[in-house]
């Protein structure tokens, strides 16, 4: 156990235990967005959480914060005795992991768990202040297994977003990678989620793949979604340019998109993964020569993603000819208009400039939406938002008034991110616009297929398609990235199907 320097032993003074004595972890749950204050509050509904490292497993109480109603401690000294009373009160639990504690007073977050013997134990994550509203210190699940090791273990939703093997974690992002040594480039330290033996699986599945070889990786089984779904990304450059378990159009796009420039698979030799991770039109992008890049949209056979609208407009911008009778289109004026608006300003400005100049909201109602977003307001019926336009935010998107994380700020936003991604719906043309913007791009789909046998698991098959295919209605969304309990975490993007 790290000792924290600074912290008194003596104990601490009965005012102290008057102060902090209402700070049971019972009654102190409070909501993280995603971390482990929201799996505090999903505990204090009857709901088990189990984290476990190795062969340890620790069923978590409850979380509390400190200070209770301030933002921070103004010295180190006070931090101290509310960490050591805070404790003491909830049965002096054996402290596992302290984080890195502030040089001048601050706040902190302790989570308390027991083991199958009732054995209590703690984790201690400090941060400067507490934020405003229901997360006032954010301890991710990922982060929380980076810093000590325990991963969350029953909870399918949570194992999954743990275990991120996504190029953006397994590799070096935004730069050129030889595609043929990714094998034996990954970097499962990156993700402790990540156990040797799940990391020797990641690397042996890519080397079948690089080497033709169909044979199960044992173990792999318990994984093979995952390993379809993410792992499937770094994957297909491995298998476009060796043409090892590849169907579909591809000789196609060979013929169509490289020989014209004196280039085949073979001839490929690097690709880059974007830091973005997630949420890309494009997951990963092959050098074809100094200035141009083949992009490949990797998905598990079932297909369907949500892709921002950022990488679109760049990929116009940055090659205005091939576009050009997209952008001189007049029935696609408006539309990349307000695309355009979306794609250039932030997750949060964008949908109230669009909100305000279509007439959803007014600017008043701007300026309050941004003055009340993310203070852990609760729902009410509050003068300023009583205007027509936030009040049709509030009816367009639903929200449980009773969870813990909600907030009033966020709900609006997202109610209005909606209406704004309804209009950009009701336009003609929409859907053949950004048909008519991907089919146009330097793209191929992949679709990746994986095949269980026993408990071992392979790629088993790389679909091409060219030109990419779009089947349906392309649609407008908002409500993947924006909530009633928690800030965006993108833009309003677009809905392949």
């Amino acid at each position: 156990m790290r000792k924290m320097s600074g912290f008194s032993s003596r104990t601490a003074c009965s005012q102290i235990y008057d102060k902090y004595y209402t700070m049971r972890v019972i009654d102190i749950i409070q909501e993280s967005e995603g971390g482990l204050i929201r799996r505090g509050q999903e505990v204090a509904q009857g709901k088990p959480v189990t984290f476990t490292k190795g062969d340890t497993e620790l069923s978590l109480i409850g979380t509390i914060t400190i200070p209770e109603t301030e933002t921070h401690y103004e010295a180190q000294a006070d931090l101290a005795e509310a960490l050591k009373a805070t404790l003491e009160i909830n049965g002096n639990p054996t402290v596992l992991y302290y984080g890195k504690i502030p040089k001048d007073g601050g706040a902190a977050l302790i989570t308390i768990f027991k083991d199958k013997t009732e054995q209590q134990f703690a984790f201690v994550k400090f941060a400067n202040k507490k934020k405003p509203g229901a997360f006032p210190i954010t301890w991710t699940n990922a982060d929380f297994g980076r810093e000590t090791g325990f991963i969350q273990s029953n909870n399918a939703v949570a194992q999954r977003a743990q275990f991120n093997i996504k190029p953006n974690i397994l590799f070096d992002t935004d730069v050129d990678l030889d595609i043929l040594s990714l094998p034996s480039s990954i970097k499962p330290q990156n993700n402790p989620a990540i156990t040797p033996e799940v990391a020797q699986q990641i690397q042996q599945m890519l080397e079948n793949v690089a080497t033709g070889s169909k044979t199960p990786v044992p173990g792999a089984a318990q994984n093979a979604t995952t390993y379809e779904v993410d792992l499937g990304e770094s994957a297909a450059p491995i298998a476009l340019v060796t043409g090892n378990f590849v169907s579909g159009s591809y000789h196609d796009a060979e013929a169509k998109l490289l020989k014209p420039l004196g280039l085949t698979w073979k001839s490929l030799s690097t690709v880059l993964f974007p830091g973005s991770g997630s949420n890309s039109l494009y997951d990963s992008y092959m050098r074809l020569s100094e200035n141009s890049t083949l992009k490949i949209s990797s998905k598990d056979k079932k297909g369907g993603a949500a892709a921002a609208v950022t990488g679109l407009i760049k990929d116009i911008q940055e090659n205005p000819e091939r576009f050009a009778d997209v952008t001189s289109n007049k029935k696609f004026q408006e539309i990349l208009r307000l695309v355009n608006t979306v794609a250039e300003n932030s997750a949060i400005k964008g949908p109230l400039a669009l909100a305000e100049e279509l007439g959803f909201i007014d600017h008043t109602d701007v300026a309050n939406i941004l003055q009340n977003y993310g203070q852990g307001l609760k729902y009410g019926k509050y003068q300023w938002a009583q205007t027509p336009g936030i009040k049709a935010a509030l009816h367009r998107k639903g929200a449980k008034f009773d969870d813990p994380a909600y907030d009033m700020g966020y709900h609006i936003l997202a109610g209005v991110s909606e209406l704004v991604a309804d209009h950009l719906n009701s336009l003609p043309g929409v859907s053949d616009f950004f048909k008519a913007v991907l089919t146009k791009s330097t793209m191929i789909q992949v679709k990746t297929s994986t095949l269980k046998s026993g408990d071992g698991a392979a790629f088993s098959n790389f679909n091409v398609i060219y030109p990419p295919v779009f089947n349906g209605t392309i649609k407008v969304i908002a409500g993947n990235n924006y909530m009633a309990t928690r800030r965006p975490i993108g833009k309003i993007s677009f809905k392949i199907p």
